[in-house]
């Protein structure tokens, strides 16, 4: 159980300090639909944003990436080609440069976990509290 909070704990902290380092970046000028996803994160009601982008998207997004495509291609391929290609995939959806970087590396990170210990709930709970972090300081 101990290992269980130490990966998430571990995956919210760099997913937290990646999430500074991009939005401080230069990046962010360059990406004409970052604002727009990020107004999704800074819009409208908290309860709302909260349930949607804190619940409901962690947990679809971790259902496809890590438990439909990561853990099919790791059965076809091995755990390294399903964590690289779920990965990809991860920061395709995400629609612009900073959150294509961002998505790539935290989803390397969450596909790791997912290889590793076979919990989604452990990437649902990691993703979500990063989320929800985002949301109340934006």
């Amino acid at each position: 159980m101990i290992k269980y909070f130490v990966w998430v704990f571990a995956v919210v902290a760099v997913g937290v300090i990646l999430n500074i380092i991009l939005t401080h970046s230069g990046l962010v000028t360059h990406s004409q639909n970052f604002s727009q996803a990020q107004n999704t994160l800074t819009d409208g009601d908290i309860l709302i944003k909260i349930l949607c982008n804190a619940l409901i998207i962690p947990i679809l997004e971790e259902l496809l990436m890590r438990g439909i495509i990561a853990g099919q291609l790791c059965l076809w391929y091995g755990p390294v080609q399903a964590v690289f290609l779920s990965t990809i995939c991860f920061g395709i959806i995400h629609n612009n440069i900073v959150q294509f970087i961002y998505a790539v590396l935290i989803g390397a990170i969450l596909g790791i976990m997912y290889v590793k210990n076979k919990r989604l709930s452990m990437c649902i709970i990691a993703h979500g509290l990063i989320n929800l972090i985002a949301i109340l300081f934006s």
